[in-house]
């Protein structure tokens, strides 16, 4: 009995990490270097041509190039807001590049999985505590080995209503640390047909690392003491990085609404946001919005918020809560 394909790409998942595991612990090559100098070019021709006959368009509002210290691993931060902006951010870098990816079974066996293949691209499985330490082990090996890595510190659309970026991940910051990598931050959007890429000099977390201490990063990380600088100097780092993103992202939709006279959301129709979301969905079969809350990042804060409003869910009315449930207060 043939296996369905979600079952056939949860075996090959597998297969995948236990490779990734024997990869970093006995220190074998990394995979798709070699490959990637054939098909980087044939891919970026690819993609310039889809582009061309789909009537879409590419435009920067600030460099086209950013110029970067010479001789230092890059990584390339970006927003994350639709299916097609691995493409499109892959066209505007113009340097070959590892990615990472989080969804293995909806790109297995189709056209984006073929295209993953082209390039060294690390998977992660978001649900496994073990295989995230083992991706960010392996992103960093590359890096360390002069290539390019290009992530999406937010892990999942932003489908947020009110958030310019979501919380990040530490691991960017973390690994431009570890590899002494400089980061270039990319924020992308989309109206109609026509991509605006935004990206503006480069962020080097080593000088925050500075600041603090003469010490190596592996060396500041090797002694148990130093626990509380190292997490102040990753959430320094952070927060920079999420800043550099928002700020991005921030002058795009400025300069849109200067161009087409959009000024505040009041002007936006009341089914905007919902009809958005059902737009990107449609875009991938199998995106799930389950997943898109369950693997982005949660602060603490967040967490104790959304504790709080199951909590509420649970309260019955009594005699000292009464003003709870009072109809006044709700509106």
């Amino acid at each position: 009995m043939t296996e369905n394909p979600l079952t056939q790409a949860m075996t090959a998942f597998d297969e995948y990490k236990k490779r990734k595991k024997e990869i970093i612990d006995y220190g074998l090559p990394l995979p798709g270097v070699k490959k990637q100098k054939y098909y980087y070019p044939m891919t970026q021709f690819l993609l310039r041509m889809i582009t061309f006959f789909n009537g879409e368009s590419i435009s920067f509002l600030n460099e086209k190039n950013v110029r970067t210290p010479i001789g230092r691993p890059i990584i390339f931060a970006n927003t994350h807001k639709f299916k097609p902006d691995i493409e499109k951010i892959t066209l505007s870098i113009k340097r070959p590049s590892v990615m990472m990816a989080s969804d293995f079974k909806n790109s297995y066996k189709t056209i984006n999985g073929w295209y993953f293949g082209t390039r060294p691209t690390i998977f992660v499985d978001p649900y496994s505590k073990e295989d995230k330490n083992y991706t960010y082990k392996m992103m960093v090996r590359y890096l360390q080995e002069g290539h390019y890595c290009m992530i999406f510190p937010e892990a999942v659309w932003n489908l947020s209503e009110n958030k310019i970026v979501l919380e990040t991940f530490f691991g960017t910051v973390r690994a431009a640390l570890e590899s002494n990598a400089v980061i270039i931050c990319t924020a992308i959007e989309r109206y109609g047909k026509k991509y605006i890429i935004n990206h503006k000099g480069y962020f080097d977390p080593s000088l925050i690392l500075n600041k603090y201490t003469d010490k190596s990063y592996a060396e500041l990380q090797s002694d148990s003491q130093n626990k509380d600088l190292v997490n102040k100097i990753l959430t320094e780092c952070n927060r920079e990085l999420r800043d550099a993103m928002a700020t991005l992202t921030f002058e795009i939709w400025e300069d849109h609404a200067k161009k087409f006279g959009v000024e505040s959301r009041a002007e936006l129709p009341a089914d905007y946001w919902q009809t958005f979301v059902t737009g990107l969905t449609s875009e991938w079969p199998g995106y799930k919005m389950s997943d898109n809350v369950e693997q982005r990042f949660h602060s603490k804060l967040e967490i104790e918020h959304e504790q709080l409003r199951a909590d509420l869910k649970n309260i019955r009315p009594t005699m000292q809560n009464a003003f709870l449930f009072n109809k006044r207060l709700k509106g």
